[in-house]
């Protein structure tokens, strides 16, 4: 996995959120249209510490490389992907030589393991995410560079990434997928207005990030919106993003405590009084960052009524 055509701090940022192999997974499985994808065995997926020099000596190295088993085989894919903000009509041309430039070093090191050449080299899946805001015009295969040619085309050299241009993605898809790389791809779609107009439906998507990536990966996401928008401290999207990560605090706090209480005393009704009053606190939290009945209950196993009940009287308030 390297990036081209971006500011070394979103390099970074990319590299980080990346590293996560659940966020490789989300990107595969809801992004990836692949049948090999079903085929792809997960709980085997590793991210390679790969810093080989290129053969040309000019190309880029590699900043992420995973690996993943298909159907239980020995052998591995490989999976790169390239982060791209301009349109580069050579874009099948460079990655084509990065990969054979990869082929060719990785055939130096299973040569070296298995003291002689190996006979067949591992596959590389290399996957394009452009995140810039004109059309994506550039050739996705490497031959519809070339000039038309008599040359029989089983002559040619041939090769083709995968793209994934984000502004091709329409917003309701990403809100329906619901995961942290829909979510990022949603926030890159979007300008600051649209975040303040549709403040509800971003909430709605970072609270399904924080129960399914955890707290780590949504406040990487919350961060990438002040970078990218500069939203004001004001603004009411701020302010019911505030809430939805302070409401994850105090879970995350109070069930740590909670826990320890449980383990040490071992006394249930001694504890009962305190955990109900945070329960109450974190439930109106939720209710004030326009959570429904239905995830609150999700989250903090409190029953549907009484949910409603609380609703009830914070509205009498």
């Amino acid at each position: 996995m390297y990036f081209s055509g971006m500011s070394r701090y979103h390099d970074k940022w990319y590299t980080r959120l990346f590293s996560d192999p659940k966020i490789v997974q989300e990107l595969l499985e809801s992004f990836v249209h692949e049948k090999f994808v079903q085929e792809l065995d997960f709980s085997t997926i590793k991210k390679l510490n790969t810093r080989f020099v290129p053969v040309s000596g000019h190309s880029r190295q590699a900043d992420l490389v995973f690996e993943v088993k298909a159907n239980g085989q020995a052998a591995y894919i490989y999976l790169f992907l390239e982060f791209q903000s301009t349109v580069d009509r050579f874009m099948a041309l460079r990655m084509n030589r990065y990969i054979t430039e990869f082929y060719e070093e990785l055939r130096k090191i299973e040569a070296k393991k298995q003291g002689k050449l190996p006979h067949l080299l591992n596959p590389p899946f290399p996957i394009l995410i452009y995140n810039g805001s004109p059309e994506w015009t550039a050739p996705e295969q490497l031959s519809e560079l070339f000039y038309p040619s008599s040359i029989p085309t089983e002559y040619i050299p041939e090769f083709k990434y995968f793209k994934i241009a984000i502004n091709e993605i329409p917003k309701r898809e990403l809100v329906k997928i619901r995961n942290a790389v829909s979510a990022v791809f949603y926030i890159e779609n979007c300008s600051a207005a649209e975040m303040t107009q549709n403040r509800k439906t971003l909430v709605s998507l970072l609270r399904a990030v924080l129960k399914n990536d955890g707290k780590e990966i949504l406040t990487a996401i919350v961060n990438r919106i002040l970078d990218l928008e500069k939203l004001p401290k004001s603004s009411k999207t701020i302010s019911t993003i505030e809430d939805l990560m302070e409401v994850s605090t105090m879970l995350e706090e109070n069930t740590k405590k909670w826990e320890a209480a449980v383990l040490e005393k071992g006394i249930e009704k001694g504890i009962e009084q305190g955990i109900e009053k945070r329960d109450l606190e974190i439930v109106e939290k939720m209710i004030h960052s326009a959570m429904s009945n239905a995830d609150i209950r999700k989250i903090t196993g409190m029953a549907l009524i009484k949910i409603e009940q609380i609703r009830k009287r914070l509205k009498r308030k």
